[in-house]
Order: C-alpha cells, then sequence, then structure tokens
C-alpha cells in the first residue's frame, strides 16, 4: 500500500493505493487502509491518478483510466458505487434516480449512505448526486468543493459542444 497528498484546486487530496489499483481519494486520513502489498505497483496507480487528476482539474479529461480496487465493495453500497460509476461525467441523478438505477426505488437514504461512505471520492462520483428537492446536498469535501466540482464538469462540457449539465435519464 502506498499514499500521497496532492495539492488540488478543492484542497490537499490523500490518495491511497495497493498493489490492485487505487483505493482511496479524500481530504481525510479515513480514506488510508492497510490492504498490504507491493508498494511499488501501488506507487504507479498514484502517479496515475495525480496525473489524471491534473488533468480533470484543467479541464481536458472527462474520463479516468486509472484502475480502481474494488475489494473493500460489498452488498448494497457496493452495487451503488458500482452504478454510480455508470453516471456520465457532466450529468447528476438524484439519490432516488441512483436507487431506481440500483435496482431499489425505495433505498434512496441507504443510496445517500453509500455515497457518505464513498472511498474514491471524485473519480467515483459521488458529487454527481443531488437531492430530489433542489440544492447540492452534502459532500464529504464540503458542499463549495461539491459545487466547484460540477461547475468544472459543466464548464468542460459546455466548452467541447456537450451542452449543459442535464439529468441522466432512467
Amino acid at each position: 500500500m502506498a499514499s500521497r497528498t496532492i495539492a488540488s484546486p478543492i484542497g490537499d487530496l490523500i490518495l491511497v493505493a495497493s498493489e490492485h489499483g487505487l483505493s482511496g481519494v479524500g481530504w481525510n486520513a479515513d480514506v488510508v487502509a492497510d490492504l498490504g502489498g507491493d508498494q511499488h505497483s501501488a506507487e504507479a496507480y498514484l502517479d496515475q491518478t495525480e496525473l489524471e487528476l491534473g488533468e480533470y482539474f484543467a479541464g481536458s479529461r472527462s474520463t479516468f483510466g486509472v484502475t480502481l480496487d474494488r475489494r473493500a465493495r460489498s452488498g448494497f453500497r457496493g452495487e451503488v458505487l458500482d452504478v454510480l460509476e455508470t453516471v456520465q461525467f457532466g450529468t447528476t441523478v438524484t439519490y432516488a434516480e441512483l436507487a431506481q438505477m440500483s435496482g431499489r426505488p425505495r433505498a434512496a437514504r441507504a443510496v445517500g449512505s453509500a455515497m457518505a461512505t464513498n472511498p474514491i471520492a471524485i473519480l467515483v462520483p459521488c458529487h454527481r448526486v443531488l437531492p430530489a428537492g433542489g440544492g447540492s446536498g452534502q459532500y464529504a469535501g464540503g458542499t463549495t468543493v461539491k459545487e466547484l466540482l460540477l461547475g468544472i464538469e459543466s464548464d468542460n462540457r459546455q466548452s467541447t459542444g456537450g451542452g449543459p449539465m442535464t439529468t441522466q435519464p432512467l
């Protein structure tokens, strides 16, 4: 396992990787979990993540290619995070829509819990999930950070001719 702190436009981010891929991106030491393994392989994932996040913040990347270590995912939360990864860049969904997409239309609160425990912020885009009643909702990095991430994606989508951010259809 390896970890690294990088500076970003939304504050310092802690990156964590194992020999299986990137396992954490966040703002505090809670993303660091000892999964053991080969540190050299883990460092390569950190290098790739740092590069890709730099491109994302610069507006030149809309998808991530780094391998994710999904070994800690299980149960409904794991299923929700898997479905969350299908929410496209520059689009948003509500908690209820993500619950529907996950096959459990009445589980919007459980979806919210899964978003709150997402270990790989930004790359597993919980910032793209909004409350049905409007507003941006809560976010581990703070509401301002969530709005900045949505703005980066909206600006980049518009500059590439993708149009404004829209809610993803079910």
